[in-house]
């Protein structure tokens, strides 16, 4: 009894599901990958790193940053220093100019 009444409920599942759709017009498509795309460009990047905690840092002198202050994993590039290239994004990159200050914050 108990199986007779899954497979049934499965069959309308599958009836439900299988339920006929028109197709979408190409102009259709268009406009919903046009929607999709702006969505995705406008969307907001995670902050895994905590970068807009550290902002403040920019403009400060690279010397006077304590690595404890800073994200597990946090890393202070200085000017032209060689950085592996691997993505991250729960490490805060502080890049520094070539006067020792704090250029910028990022993830990565």
């Amino acid at each position: 009894m108990k199986r007779t009444l899954v497979l049934v409920l499965a069959a309308a599942a599958i009836a439900g599901a299988c339920a006929y759709q028109a197709p979408l017009s190409s102009r259709e498509l268009e406009s919903m990958a046009n929607r999709q795309q702006r969505e995705a460009i406008s969307r907001p990047e995670p902050d895994a790193c905590q970068a807009a905690a550290h902002r403040s840092l920019v403009g400060t002198d690279g010397s006077a940053i304590s690595q404890a202050s800073l994200p597990a994993g946090a890393r202070i590039i200085c000017h032209d220093c060689a950085v592996t290239m691997d993505y991250r994004a729960e490490r805060l990159n502080v890049e520094l100019g070539a006067d020792g200050k704090v250029t910028n914050v990022r993830c990565g």
